[in-house]
């Protein structure tokens, strides 16, 4: 399993509120879009999710992990309005978004 800290950004619509279906449904989208039917059977999931700042973690299958990674890299506009997807993290392991070696203090 790979898990994703993940954001969306939407410049044109900052206050607007988006939920974890449609969410889940515009990251389902644009692997479709991008690697068609064999990309859409990828099991993606939305294991946390801010809705007020629309940062959320996802979890995916390792063989999986490229193809998330690249569509939502390329995914350009969330029903018609811009859209960036903004990868923070990414790990094998869950416990590692929770923490950030970088900053641990003794």
């Amino acid at each position: 399993m790979r898990y994703l800290d993940v954001s969306l950004e939407l410049p044109n619509d900052s206050n607007r509120e988006i939920s974890a279906v449609f969410l889940k449904k515009h990251v389902m989208q644009a692997v479709k879009k991008l690697f068609g039917a064999v990309g859409a059977k990828s099991q993606v999931d939305i294991l946390k999710y801010n809705v007020s700042d629309r940062r959320f973690v996802l979890r995916c299958q390792s063989d999986s992990y490229v193809r998330l990674r690249a569509a939502l890299t390329l995914a350009s506009d969330y029903e018609g309005e811009p859209c960036v997807y903004t990868v923070h993290k990414a790990s094998a392991n869950l416990l590692s978004l929770a923490a950030d070696s970088r900053t641990f203090v003794h």
